[in-house]
């Protein structure tokens, strides 16, 4: 199926066999084709994004995942931020960076750089946030890299939510994590325990995802830029590589369509999320995710296709 013609307000970037839409409203890649295979979860019409409930594509943040209680506290300070997940902040925010809009900073054939101003308190979060994302495409890969700094101190996690789909549902992909151990959730999917990676989640040698739902947090062997995972399905192979210390593996077990898809369909269980990332609940858990005035907060990924 050759790749439909450009929707209005949707920005391309082509190299090689790749094509890659986005959009300005929470810097969502709308999708990426490999030649003329989608390879996300998409919208056809990019107006049913602001209506998306599941971030499909998004830049999450200010800081991705859950915070608990949606209580910051830090050097006798305290914030209250929005609670959009019972008690929890998730993915910063009713209204986070993946449900504002971005502006376009530069655009050419290859690449796209998108940057948000975003004030002091905004979703309750301490600080004047200014952050950007750039992705490019070249013959052999795609990137991403996200960037921001803050004139308070302030946890980042920005993550960029894709959802894969590389022609079946999440059960029947092989998956690899080079981790060698998760985090045990509560019930409100707070992570509470780092333990040795137990046989049912251990996915170091490639092997299917199968039924049982994820939506686990692995840690990521190794540090600096490396290969973090990878995921096989009928249209072929990619690689994941990431400069971050975590992976949240999900498998879209509460996706519901609420637009027409662009790409596969947006049913439960039918893509796969593989987001790198610092740890959920961080600043409760005491990891160095407070960015300082001085600091620069940087998020890189890179992502590989081999077709079958």
């Amino acid at each position: 199926m050759p790749i439909p013609p450009l929707p209005p307000g949707v920005l391309q970037i082509q190299s090689g066999p790749w094509t890659c839409w986005v959009i300005e409203f929470g810097a969502r890649m709308v999708q990426l084709w490999y030649r003329q295979t989608p390879l996300l979860l998409g919208f056809a019409d990019p107006a049913d994004y602001r209506q998306d409930p599941a971030s499909i594509g998004a830049i999450c943040g200010r800081y991705g995942n859950r915070i608990e209680d949606a209580i910051l506290s830090y050097q006798g300070k305290q914030w209250a931020l929005d609670a959009n997940e019972g008690q929890q902040c998730l993915h910063g925010g009713r209204a986070g960076l993946g449900r504002q809009s971005w502006q376009v900073l530069q655009q050419a054939g290859e690449y796209v750089t998108l940057g948000i101003d975003s004030p002091d308190l905004d979703q309750g979060w301490p600080g004047r946030l200014q952050a950007r994302v750039t992705y490019r495409v070249t013959p052999s890969e795609v990137t991403c890299h996200i960037s921001g700094s803050v004139d308070q101190p302030c946890p980042l996690n920005l993550i960029q939510h894709n959802y894969w789909n590389l022609g079946c549902d999440a059960a029947h992909h092989q998956l690899t994590i080079h981790s060698q151990a998760t985090w045990d959730n509560d019930s409100r999917n707070l992570p509470v325990e780092l333990r040795a990676t137990q046989p049912a989640d251990d996915f170091q040698t490639p092997r299917l995802i199968g039924s049982a739902p994820f939506d686990r947090t692995y840690q990521v062997e190794g540090a600096g830029m490396r290969h973090v995972a990878g995921l096989r399905g009928p249209y072929g192979a990619l690689s994941v590589f990431s400069d971050q210390p975590y992976l949240q593996l999900y498998t879209a077990d509460y996706l519901a369509p609420t637009g027409k898809p662009l790409g596969a369909a947006h049913t439960p269980g039918n893509a796969v999320c593989l987001e790198t990332q610092q740890l959920p609940n961080g600043p409760a858990l005491n990891q160095p995710v407070w960015i300082h005035p001085n600091q620069r907060y940087a998020h890189q990924m890179r992502w590989e296709f081999t077709p079958a």
